[in-house]
């Protein structure tokens, strides 16, 4: 597959690059997951000081079970709405690391490609037959990559329609018992 020092190098190079892109990708994705984190818990801690203020002036245990109910309804929002911004974000991080898989395996296809080419100017008289089941056992294998492929996007994009509509519908719940 290498006819050189210089080729090989190369593709380490791109191993490695590929490696940096989807470490960044991941840190970036952690990035975002932290910040996330941080605006939650600030949001959190400002709201409970303000319902323990509105608990402390209560003056009776109807305003006390009012306030307490009346929480509830943007206790459960704030929670649907964290959990739909962390899918957001895991599912951008996860698109945009598969996206950098994809393009390298669309290179090392066309590196293999290229090889067999090599390959099949060099050899000799007899060997067609050889050649000919190598490239269809590689032309297998790529449409079978394509097809699991185009199934895994099929499941992803059931899976978040699922999420979506149960986040609409846990939205509308939440509404009506309040």
């Amino acid at each position: 597959m290498f006819n050189n020092a210089d080729q090989f190098a190369q593709m380490q190079k791109k191993s490695l690059e590929l490696f940096q892109a989807v470490a960044l990708k991941s840190v970036e994705g952690f990035e975002k997951l932290a910040e996330l984190n941080i605006q939650a818990t600030k949001a959190s801690v400002a709201d409970a000081g303000e319902q323990f203020k509105t608990l402390l002036a209560s003056k009776d245990i109807k305003a006390l079970t009012d306030v307490a109910a009346a929480g509830q309804q943007p206790a459960l929002e704030k929670i649907g709405a964290y959990a739909s911004h962390v899918y957001e974000i895991s599912s951008g991080t996860g698109t945009e690391i598969t996206k950098l898989f994809e393009k390298q395996f669309a290179e090392g296809n066309k590196q293999i490609t290229a090889a067999i080419d090599a390959m099949a100017k060099s050899a000799p008289a007899g060997s067609e037959g050889m050649i000919d089941f190598v490239k269809s056992a590689v032309s297998s294998a790529n449409t079978a990559y394509d097809q699991a492929n185009k199934a895994v996007k099929q499941a992803v994009d059931l899976a978040e329609a699922n999420f979506a509509a149960a986040a609409k519908t846990g939205r509308t719940s939440a509404k009506k018992a309040a």
